[in-house]
């Protein structure tokens, strides 16, 4: 009976173990910026370029302004006048990219973001 029971936990770790590991991430993209964002506990993002992959650190920011969005050391930012947005990334080395999107791509973008924080 005992080796049964020791069976049974076992495979009912695997199954937590699987759940837990099912991918949960939502991919949002922004003209050649792609962002892969996951969410526990704490805010997890990927940046994907055509030059670059960045992987940041895990974070409990994740602030939204009507020409602003920060996720922990990743911040975009949008400029109304000229429909530029700036891509910045503060960490030791840094990182600075800019594109120009219309209102209706940038509407389509901060919509997504909501979508995956909850709001």
């Amino acid at each position: 009976m005992s080796e049964r029971k020791s069976y049974l936990q076992l495979m009912g770790e695997g199954f937590r173990m699987l759940k837990q590991s099912k991918q949960t991430d939502t991919t949002v993209s922004l003209r050649n910026w792609t962002f892969t964002i996951h969410h526990d506990h704490e805010w997890y993002v990927v940046l994907r370029t055509s030059r670059i992959k960045w992987i940041g650190l895990p974070s409990t920011t994740f602030l939204m302004r009507p020409d602003t969005i920060q996720i922990g050391d990743l911040k975009i930012t949008r400029h109304e006048e000229s429909n530029e947005v700036r891509l910045t990334i503060d960490e030791e080395w840094g990182l600075e990219n800019k594109v120009v999107c219309d209102n209706l791509e940038w509407e389509t973008f901060v919509d997504a973001l909501k979508r995956v924080k909850g709001e």
